[in-house]
C-alpha cells in the first residue's frame, strides 16, 4: 500500500483518487483546484485531507500524482521543489499527455523518482467509476530505473502500460487529440447534417457506421477509407458542397476542412488530375 496525494482535483484527479483507493492505496491528501473540488474528493474517499497548498498535500504522501492543467505543470513542480516537499523517498507522477519528463526535472533534481503516465481515455465530467480506466492503454515515459514501478502503478489501476519516448510525447498527444476531438468534431458535424436532412434519430445511422469506420481505419489505415473523396467522385463532392451551401451554410467551413482532411491521406491512390478536381470541388471553384 502506498500513500498518495492528488494534486489537481478535477475530472481526472477525482477519478484517480477513487481508482487508487479501490486498488488498495491510501489517498491521504488533495490540493489545488477549488475548495469545493477538494471537498468532493474528501467525500468520495475516506481519509483524504483537503489542503490549499500542493506542498502541504505532497508532504503527506510517498506518491504525488499531478493532475493539473498541462500549462501549469512545470510551475507546480517548481513550487513543490522550492518548498522542499518532494525529494528522496518520493515518487512524482504527472498524467499530462503532451509532456514527458521535462516538467518533472526540478523534482528529480531533489532526489524524487519521476514518471509521466497518461491514460489514453477521455474522462467525462462527473466520472467516478474507476472501471473507466480498466483496460485503458497508458503512455509511460520514465527513466530506465523507474520504468518498472511506473508500469506497476498503471497495472494497479487496471491499465495497460506502453512506453513512449520522451522526445515523442507531443506527437503522441497530437495523435490522440486528432483521434478523439477531431473525430468527435466530425461526428458532431455529421449529426448536424442529418438533422438538417430531417433525420429524427441521427444516432441510429451514425452509431454503427462510425464504429465500423473507426475500427477499419485503426486496423488498416487510410486504405480503409470509403467515401466519394476516396473514390474520386468529383460530382458527388460538388453536390454535397452545393447542398450544404444552400441549406446549412453555417456548416460549410466544417465540411470543407473535413473534406480536405479526408483527401490528404487518400490522394496518393488517386490520379493527379482527380486530386486537383476534388480540391476545386471542395473549394467550390
Amino acid at each position: 500500500m502506498t500513500t498518495v496525494a492528488i494534486i489537481g482535483p478535477g475530472r481526472v484527479g477525482t477519478l484517480l483518487a477513487v481508482a487508487f483507493a479501490r486498488a488498495g492505496h491510501r489517498v491521504t491528501a488533495t490540493a489545488g483546484g477549488s475548495q469545493g473540488a477538494r471537498a468532493a474528493i474528501a467525500e468520495l474517499v475516506a481519509g483524504v485531507r483537503p489542503e490549499r497548498l500542493p506542498a502541504d498535500a505532497a508532504r503527506r504522501a510517498a506518491l504525488v500524482v499531478l493532475a493539473v492543467p498541462d500549462d501549469a505543470l512545470a510551475q507546480v513542480v517548481t513550487d513543490l521543489a522550492v518548498a522542499g516537499s518532494v525529494g528522496e523517498g518520493h515518487r512524482v507522477v504527472h498524467v499530462a499527455g503532451s509532456h514527458g519528463l521535462g516538467p518533472l526535472s526540478r523534482a528529480a533534481a531533489c532526489g524524487a523518482r519521476v514518471a509521466a503516465c497518461h491514460p489514453a481515455m477521455t474522462v467525462p465530467t462527473g466520472a467516478r467509476d474507476p472501471d473507466l480506466l480498466v483496460g485503458t492503454t497508458w503512455a509511460v515515459t520514465a527513466p530506465s530505473a523507474d520504468r518498472d514501478w511506473a508500469h506497476a502503478l498503471v497495472r494497479d489501476l487496471g491499465g495497460d502500460p506502453h512506453d513512449v519516448g520522451d522526445d515523442f510525447r507531443t506527437l503522441y498527444h497530437a495523435g490522440l487529440s486528432v483521434g478523439s476531438n477531431a473525430v468527435g468534431a466530425a461526428v458532431a458535424t455529421a449529426r448536424q447534417l442529418l438533422l438538417a436532412a430531417r433525420i429524427d434519430d441521427p444516432k441510429a445511422f451514425l452509431d454503427p457506421l462510425v464504429r465500423a469506420s473507426v475500427a477499419n481505419v485503426t486496423d488498416r489505415g487510410a486504405v480503409a477509407l470509403t467515401s466519394p473523396i476516396a473514390r474520386g467522385d468529383v460530382g458527388t463532392v460538388s453536390a454535397h458542397r452545393a447542398a450544404i451551401a444552400a441549406d446549412v451554410p453555417e456548416l460549410l467551413a466544417a465540411y470543407e476542412s473535413l473534406a480536405r482532411a479526408t483527401l490528404a491521406p487518400v490522394a496518393v491512390a488517386l490520379a493527379p488530375e482527380v486530386v486537383r478536381a476534388l480540391e476545386e470541388a471542395i473549394a467550390g471553384r
